[in-house]
């Protein structure tokens, strides 16, 4: 097949959803990270954390439910980068 404007437009767009992928990739090990940060920063402390986790129940909830919008975006943008490459290949 030719390639036309469409053709560079995808490969641009997979570009970017490389780039956007490795961002979601950096963001959801900082959070792992910071999980782990705090498991052991409370392990000795158990009142201040259930204190803590009580005062700020609906922050964390909060918090859970962007964590879960996290991984589902990073799904999507691995299942875009999938369908965009597979859509490349017919041109070549």
């Amino acid at each position: 097949m030719n390639k036309d404007r469409f053709f560079y437009s995808l490969r641009d767009r997979l570009e970017f959803a490389k780039d956007y992928a490795n961002g979601y990739s950096i963001h959801l090990k900082r959070n792992a990270f910071k999980k782990k940060f705090n498991r052991e920063f409370y392990k000795d402390k158990k009142i201040l954390f259930f204190l803590t986790n009580i005062v700020n129940l609906p922050i964390n909830i909060c918090g859970y439910i962007k964590e879960l919008r996290s991984v589902l975006g990073y799904q999507k943008c691995l299942k875009e980068i999938e369908v965009l490459q597979k859509e490349l290949n017919i041109y070549d």
